[in-house]
């Protein structure tokens, strides 16, 4: 079956907002999965011919895809933040723990 330049548009938009509800929930799994499928549609899609017609929706696409990446990215460096604070807890946590072995003996 032929997908329509519109259908694959459709399709990049689709596994955009996944990827930013996937990022919404800190399962960062399935975005790199959903990432690895949208870069096929859109290899599949600048494959092919965009007549003149389907460039302003192609454009809007863009766009939107442009607007959900940033928002992806700022999720991905809040879960990196939240992150490093949780190791440098578990750092301090340990460093007490080995501190307390050390004077207790």
């Amino acid at each position: 079956m032929h997908t329509t330049v519109r259908q694959q548009l459709a399709g990049l938009l689709e596994l955009a907002d996944r990827m930013q509800a996937r990022a919404a929930d800190n399962d960062w799994d399935s975005v790199a999965k959903l990432r690895q499928q949208f870069q096929q549609c859109a290899e599949a899609l600048f494959a092919g011919q965009v007549s003149r017609d389907e460039v302003p929706a192609l454009s809007e696409v863009i766009r939107r895809v442009s607007e959900i990446n940033n928002e992806v990215i700022a999720l991905c460096r809040k879960a990196r933040a939240a992150r490093k604070v949780d190791l440098d807890n578990l750092r301090q946590g340990r460093r007490a723990i080995d501190s307390y072995s050390a004077n207790s003996g």
